[in-house]
């Protein structure tokens, strides 16, 4: 199944009526239906500082959201979503500190990729005391660790995508990607496979299989191969490398180079010709950027500079648009239940800006509930990553961590 955690329903119950959500297992996507959104105009509940400027994308493990932070210090975070108070960080004396992607939840342990832009490392951290229990290699630069309920995968610098003992972080399997092409994309594991793009080389012999970027479904117990895909690019035969793939029922979907992808789980093969993805810029359609792409029930979602734009699953063909000003660098997009979060300045109701104003949207109607934003010391800061929880949202602005809720 694609839940988060599918075991220990008193867990689930307990930590609903809390307003929280259940422990998250980063790379096995969750589902969004599953949690209340917030609909009603929010306040700001807490604000919490980690001594940086930036924080990083978060993980839920029962009450406690985790997140680290991309400066060379900001380290590993852990805050009590109840009371707001700061319950630890850690923060690794010997290496690069940063911290840009979100750690994986295994039971007791926060694991993350500390330093990927320098000499780094994936190291465990216990959720219950902010200790270090295991290291590991060296994070590729933007690399994500993600998890299984007792596996780690992560890509380190020299191409290797890992499989990892998530206990004792010790090595399970591995496959080599190209040194010559590389790619990192952010894996996602659904019904035991390990979906993941990586930079290949030819194969000696099989003029099907030639060096280029492939998207490779992968056996998360033993690494076995079960498919390989090359998502098409109109200029040559080397592909693309789809880096944030999307799993929604039997599709993996994916945008790359202003095209929109879907393959079939089972096979591996185009559920469709590749979708141009187009906007209208100055007045004519052009081919765009897509970003911060989701899953939203019947449709996918992403931003363009100039549009948010939802998909036809079965198709790829826009459903809708909704136009105005976005920010490509911070789309800030997730899914609660029937409400799309995303930041930027939609025509019907703009703001100052296309940072800084975070909004919700009724997939349903497509009417906009509400808009927020917040005084920062730097004007229009603009939000980071959202996190949904029942009833409410964690969201990273200047210097803060912020809970919003009714």
């Amino acid at each position: 199944m694609l839940n988060a955690v599918s075991s220990c329903r008193r867990l689930h119950f307990s930590a609903l009526a809390l307003g929280l959500t259940i422990p998250v297992l980063v790379g096995a996507q969750t589902d969004a239906s599953a949690v209340r959104a917030l609909r009603t105009t929010p306040t700001e509940k807490f604000a919490v500082s980690n001594g940086n400027r930036d924080w990083g994308p978060a993980s839920i493990a029962g009450n406690i959201i985790i997140a680290g932070g991309p400066s060379g210090n900001a380290g590993l975070h852990a805050v009590d979503m109840l009371t707001g108070k700061l319950k630890w960080s850690y923060r690794p004396a010997d290496i690069n500190a940063s911290v840009s992607t979100p750690p994986a939840i295994v039971r007791d342990l926060a694991i993350a990729p500390y330093g990927a832009a320098n000499p780094g490392a994936v190291i465990a951290v216990s959720v219950s005391t902010g200790k270090a229990v295991w290291r590991g290699a060296d994070p590729a630069t933007n690399a994500t660790v993600v998890a299984t309920s007792d596996m780690a995968y992560v890509q380190t610098k020299d191409g290797i995508f890992l499989a990892l003992d998530a206990a004792t972080g010790k090595e399970v399997w591995r496959r080599a990607f190209s040194k010559r092409r590389f790619c990192v994309s952010r894996p996602v594991i659904a019904d035991g496979v390990v979906y993941v793009s990586g930079g290949v080389d030819a194969v000696t012999g099989d003029a099907a299989r030639p060096d280029g970027f492939d998207m490779l479904a992968l056996d998360a117990k033993t690494g076995q191969e079960k498919w390989h895909h090359r998502a098409e690019a109109e200029y040559g035969t080397a592909g693309v490398c789809v880096t944030a793939p999307v799993v929604a029922g039997t599709t993996v979907y994916g945008v790359a180079e202003a095209h929109l992808y879907a393959i079939d789980r089972a096979t591996g093969r185009d559920r469709w010709k590749s979708v141009e993805t187009r906007a209208m810029v100055s007045g004519r359609a052009r081919l765009v950027q897509v970003v911060g792409l989701v899953n939203a029930g019947a449709v996918l979602v992403g931003l363009t500079e100039t549009a948010l734009i939802a998909f036809d699953k079965s198709t790829g063909k826009t459903a809708w648009e909704l136009a105005g000003a976005y920010s490509l660098s911070s789309p800030s997009t997730a899914v609660a239940g029937n409400v799309l979060y995303f930041q930027g300045s939609p025509q019907s109701q703009p703001a100052l800006t296309s940072r800084g104003t975070l909004y919700a949207l009724d997939l349903d109607t497509r009417t906009i509930l509400w808009s927020f934003s917040r005084p920062t010391a730097e004007k229009d800061w603009s939000f980071g990553y959202v996190t949904p929880v029942n009833d409410g949202l964690w969201v990273d602005s200047y210097k803060a961590l912020v809970k919003l809720q009714p």
